[in-house]
């Protein structure tokens, strides 16, 4: 898959991360270079499918496993990186100030009792 498309999917399907309710963890040690171990946890927690679409901006983007996601990341990491699965269920993100985070899509509970649609005034009954 090439970067450009890997850059149309993310921006399609990502969702807004920049929230405060998310535990954001720092990553990034005096010299700028990212613990690559935590980073794989991260992805390891978040992301269940065996390969990652990879993206640092429109011209820099990969769909890669999981193996090869630190490598990539680690050079990519002063730009920012945005992580996700094909599905787009689980996300990891690192800022370019080498802060981490990472979520789950959330999704309502299977007995959630959804209202019946509302009845418009030219209906009848």
């Amino acid at each position: 898959m090439n970067p450009r498309r890997v850059h149309d999917l993310l921006r399609q399907n990502f969702p807004d991360y920049f929230r405060l309710d998310l535990d954001w963890r720092n990553i990034a040690d005096r010299t700028g270079s990212i613990d690559v171990e935590v980073l794989a946890q991260y992805l390891d927690r978040y992301i269940d499918a065996d390969d990652v679409l990879v993206e640092a901006g429109r011209k820099t983007g990969a769909y890669l496993s999981k193996a090869e996601v630190a490598a990539y990341v680690a050079t990519h990491s002063r730009q920012g990186v945005r992580m996700t699965d094909r599905k787009f269920d689980g996300f990891v993100v690192l800022g370019g100030n080498g802060v981490i985070a990472g979520w789950r899509r959330a999704s309502p509970p299977a007995d959630l009792a959804l209202p019946p649609p509302r009845k418009r005034a030219h209906e009848s009954e």
